[in-house]
């Protein structure tokens, strides 16, 4: 089992946002994660991000419990990567933006290179190699977002609204690309999404989250 949560729970302001019995999330599937603004879809990604720890309750990865500190942690946050849904891009060309996640990590000049291309071919962005990111659609640039994420191969790779406030074309494009990462690659992913077609179509289970709690069972793909 990838995720196992038990008495979840996220509180903010004394508000509870995030009120989770049980969830089980499997390995090398695709999951889409629906429900209104402030169902609690965010909260629960920066949770299996481990970007912040629960207010109580239990989080498995992999069948280990989380700790917050220590040298290990470190090593299980870069197993899991969350492109946001408003991703920032820093100034300059694209290529620095997708190598970055490698420079950090030691990885040689040469192999970065290598990697950086790779990652821009496979999101259909390699004619974008020079371009300033600044400059870029908002499709664009979430693609770029998502080369750089896949660049350091995550075992789990996270989407707030991958394809919110962008057009049609990209929209397929970045489907696609989700879709072949996890046929080919068996990457984890975890998408917050509005739209249900986009879950019935791409997602093997739906989790669909109501005032923070899980309304329904994961539903196979149809």
């Amino acid at each position: 089992m990838l995720y196992k949560a038990k008495g979840l729970k996220q509180v903010f302001k004394e508000r509870v946002v995030l009120n989770l019995a049980d969830l089980e999330i499997e390995s090398k599937k695709i999951y889409a994660l629906t429900g209104a603004n402030g169902a609690g879809k965010t909260t629960l990604l920066n949770l299996l991000a481990f970007l912040v720890p629960p207010t109580s309750g239990t989080l498995q990865f992999c069948g280990k419990g989380v700790v917050y500190h220590g040298q290990g942690f470190l090593k299980l946050r870069r197993r899991v990567v969350l492109v946001d849904q408003y991703p920032i891009l820093f100034t300059g060309a694209v290529w620095k933006n997708v190598e970055f996640g490698l420079k950090v990590r030691g990885i040689a000049k040469k192999q970065r290179e290598k990697k950086v291309k790779e990652v821009l071919e496979l999101v259909g962005m390699q004619k974008f190699y020079s371009a300033d990111a600044h400059k870029l659609s908002g499709g664009e640039g979430k693609r770029v977002a998502m080369a750089r994420a896949l660049a350091i191969a995550p075992e789990v790779l996270l989407c707030d609204e991958p394809t919110a406030n962008v057009d049609e074309k990209n929209q397929r494009i970045i489907l696609d690309i989700l879709e072949r990462i996890n046929e080919e690659k068996g990457t984890s992913i975890i998408m917050a999404t509005h739209y249900l077609p986009q879950s019935r179509y791409l997602a093997h289970h739906t989790l669909t989250l109501e005032h923070g709690q899980l309304s329904r069972e994961p539903g196979d793909r149809m």
